[in-house]
């Protein structure tokens, strides 16, 4: 029943609550966003940010404001988050959209989609850009898991033939670039066919699957695996000449002849190795590491067989050339931390007597040693690091510690294996120059103290700030 007084009385309280502005309903709705909203000045400084960005790096609302999109940490060898241009946030231009990894305060890495929006001043003031982030960690690792399928035999967990194929064509080329060694084995499992006709394709199969897992024991992170067809396989290994290329095979040879399967089935193997010649292709590579495998299997079975030629060609070198490899100090390798610089010199130092005891071989008995006197080096150098982030309060202290000790337990088990004669002087000589000088002290270091340079650096400003405001 309509009253009349009751309409007076609640049109007077509504008056009494006004309704929200404009302000206030951008504000609200940028709180209570699904997604994470920041607003960027033309210098890539952040504004403004919503609770949900603040949520996906683990970042505080308070630490984010002043905070520039290029300080986000990504992971070591990836580019830094960059402001986009004007020209990419023309109106006629279509929107900037990008997906790019980052690390978040936890440590954990995360992928994210961000969307650049312009945010045009008014009445002549400088305009902004808003920037949103879309979390698609789950997406991307969904992604990654179907392309890893799609390029794995199912089988035996090797890449498989087009896979392998692609991958090794990027390694060829690296080595063409760079002049690094490069060598391949073939691999083929002898008398196969009576392993299914005698026990049944299901144990044939369960063959190739312990075969798989037997090789992966045998290689590095970096080489390449693959099933080249049927019980046929490639072994692609960066960075190894012929004598390291046969060193693996033997060991592969070896583990595949003492392991014991099921149902008493006895399995050897046939493997041809050939290095890389000058300007040789890929598929070159391939038929003269096929015709290896072939001599392998005409002069007996389980045996390696490795070219001749590459073989002397790579010992001609190495007389020719006696001069140990040696590590050279570059002055864009300081940190601008002395404490920290003369470590690493130190470290140069004893990498390099190690090197220069190796004979031709690769081994030496003052070798042990010195690998033990690099490791015990490094653990201190490490710990020292570690200290003086978390005096500085880095905020991937924790993860950089992480990184550290994966490093070592993996100098651990280097050494471990070169003093059993299970690895080669090239497998250490990869260590120290690719992962602990190359991606760890010139990268990862890199990025802390160009942090902690950052800081200074805004302390030092903001200090001479007072200083200016408290003079008379």
């Amino acid at each position: 029943m309509y009253s009349p007084i009751a309409t007076r009385k609640a049109r007077v309280r509504n008056a009494t609550q006004p309704p929200l502005n404009e302000q206030e309903t951008f504000r609200t709705a940028f709180e209570l966003a699904d997604i994470g909203i920041g607003v960027v000045d033309q210098d890539g400084r952040f504004l403004a940010v919503n609770k949900k960005l603040a949520g996906i790096f683990g970042i505080s609302k308070e630490e984010f404001l002043g905070m520039q999109l290029s300080s986000l940490h990504v992971p070591r060898g990836d580019s830094t988050l960059r402001s986009p241009t004007t020209a990419e946030l023309r109106s006629d231009t279509s929107p900037v959209v990008i997906e790019k990894r980052f690390i978040s305060r936890e440590g954990k890495t995360l992928w994210v989609e961000i969307s650049y929006a312009p945010f045009p001043g008014k009445n002549g003031a400088e305009g902004c850009v808003v920037a949103s982030f879309h979390a698609i960690t789950k997406r991307k690792l969904l992604q990654f898991a179907l392309e890893k399928q799609a390029s794995l035999d199912s089988l035996t967990k090797t890449l498989n033939r087009v896979s392998f194929a692609e991958r090794a064509g990027v390694e060829l080329l690296r080595s063409g670039r760079h002049g690094y060694k490069l060598s391949m084995v073939m691999i083929d499992l002898d008398n196969f066919k009576a392993v299914n006709d005698t026990y049944g394709h299901a144990a044939g199969d369960e063959v190739l699957s312990i075969f798989g897992d037997i090789t992966r024991t045998c290689l590095r992170i970096g080489d390449l695996f693959g099933r080249w067809g049927g019980e046929e396989f490639l072994i692609l290994l960066p960075d190894t000449g012929s004598f390291g290329a046969e060193h693996v095979s033997e060991r592969i040879r070896a583990s595949l002849e003492a392991h014991k399967f099921p149902s008493g089935v006895r399995v050897t193997a046939s493997l041809g190795v050939v290095s890389q010649r000058p300007g040789e292709s890929f598929a070159g590579l391939v038929d003269r590491a096929d015709a290896a495998m072939y001599q392998a299997k005409q002069t007996g079975r389980n045996r390696v067989v490795t070219n001749a030629d590459d073989m002397y060609w790579e010992s001609k070198s190495q007389s020719e050339n006696p001069r140990p490899p040696e590590l050279y100090w570059r002055k864009h390798y300081e940190c601008g931390v002395p404490e920290i610089d003369n470590e690493h010199r130190e470290l140069f130092k004893i990498a390099n007597r190690l090197l220069g005891s190796l004979g031709s071989d690769g081994q030496s008995t003052e070798a042990a040693p010195l690998v033990d006197d690099l490791l015990t080096h490094i653990a201190q150098h490490f710990k020292h690091e570690e200290q003086l982030l978390e005096a500085n309060g880095f905020p991937m202290t924790q993860s950089h510690g992480q990184s550290h000790q994966k490093l070592l337990a993996h100098g651990h088990d280097l050494a471990s294996r070169f003093r059993k004669h299970e690895t080669t002087a090239g497998v250490l000589m990869n260590f120290i120059v690719h992962e602990l000088v190359a991606r760890h002290m010139i990268q990862e270091d890199k990025e802390y103290f160009t942090w902690m340079k950052k800081k200074t650096s805004r302390h030092v400003g903001k200090a001479r700030a007072r200083s200016r405001k408290t003079k008379p």
